[in-house]
């Protein structure tokens, strides 16, 4: 069984998808966004986000070999197609194939209704902004099931336990 959990920033994602990963005795895919921006000496530019996808889906497939009955992927091709989009207007082919061909039994869309947490990686502290890119997530991900609240790890249990 393959998760995607996804959403926009600081909306929870990350930790929840160790927490699921932990309860389900799954594999952490983790986001590899942040790795890569943090070894630039430079602003990002178009490029960087498929490569950002590269080695997001170089991580998911090692996860896939490993033969691991459950994987929790923390984000996928849609938050690089959202991303690209909402910052430079248009997205990588590598990305859009992505978005056609990647598969995963259960996408989990949380909500931004945690408080904000600033890093210098994270661009939208706004809530609106958050909320904006939320309902992109919603409508390009219409099957997601929506995650939102405190008690995101029983949400995502039992949506779990409804594809077992």
């Amino acid at each position: 069984m393959k998760v995607l959990i996804t959403g926009p920033e600081s909306s929870g994602k990350s930790s929840l998808s160790r927490s699921l990963a932990w309860c389900l005795d799954g594999i952490f895919v983790a986001e590899q966004a942040r790795e890569y921006l943090h070894g630039l000496d430079r602003e990002y530019t178009f490029p960087d986000l498929a490569a950002i996808w590269s080695a997001q889906l170089n991580t998911e497939t090692q996860a896939e070999r490993s033969g691991a009955s459950t994987l929790i992927c923390d984000t996928g091709p849609e938050v690089i197609y959202i991303w690209s989009l909402v910052k430079f207007g248009r997205v990588a082919p590598a990305v859009e194939d992505a978005m056609r061909s990647r598969c995963y039994d259960l996408t989990l869309l949380c909500t931004p209704d945690l408080p904000w947490e600033a890093d210098a990686l994270r661009e939208a502290p706004d809530a609106n902004d958050r909320w904006a890119l939320f309902e992109r997530y919603r409508t390009l991900l219409p099957h997601a099931i929506i995650i939102r609240g405190d008690d995101r790890i029983r949400q995502a249990l039992q949506a779990v336990s409804g594809i077992r």
